[in-house]
């Protein structure tokens, strides 16, 4: 069992948060389990057992990640499958349901995410992944202490709030006659 099944289970988002995250740390500790081991396992409140658990967790992604070449950028195959099952899933609400609370959702957000993909020019992801890459981006400033434009943090909270409908969409998804969860 994985360390964040909890999570993708019940907040499809917020798990592909947390693995963006957890990328980084191990690119940003050089995939050296003796560091993480030094900065996150060993202050845990955590007996051995658990420590040994999140440590042999970490081994884990650290061996995928090196085996899927995402030394540098990119995610692994796992969370890729999410975003594209979330990009289809926001097409689905969208255009095939027409979701009305999705859409006006989706239609206050659209300025934020169309400004950013813009901003990526012709690597723009879809919308889904776009949103993603705002919340994880206002993340990442606010832990840098840097300041964030209120326009920003407007337009990612549009974003956020688009996201968590579709987690609660997706969550129902997986629910469905013949849909397994990965």
């Amino acid at each position: 069992m994985g360390l964040l099944d909890h999570k993708k289970q019940e907040n499809i988002a917020s798990y592909v948060i947390s693995m963006w995250h957890i990328e980084d740390l191990m690119r940003a500790n050089r995939f050296d389990l003796r560091v993480l081991d030094e900065q996150l396992i060993e202050g845990m409140d955590a007996d051995d057992e658990a420590k040994a658990e999140v440590r042999a967790w970490y081994m884990d992604v650290i061996d995928r990640m090196k085996e899927e070449g995402l030394e540098k950028r990119g995610h692994l195959s796992e969370v890729e499958e999410v975003l594209n099952e979330l990009e289809f899933l926001h097409t689905t609400l969208s255009e095939v349901l027409n979701d009305e609370t999705y859409d006006a959702l989706y239609a206050a957000a659209g300025p934020g995410i169309v400004a950013l993909q813009a901003q990526a020019d012709e690597s723009a992801d879809g919308p889904i992944t776009t949103c993603f890459t705002a919340i994880y981006g206002v993340m990442v400033l606010r832990a840098q202490g840097k300041e964030i434009s209120a326009s920003t943090l407007e337009a990612e909270g549009l974003m956020r709030k688009l996201l968590e409908y579709l987690s609660i969409h997706y969550k129902q998804m997986r629910k469905l006659p013949g849909v397994s969860m990965n």
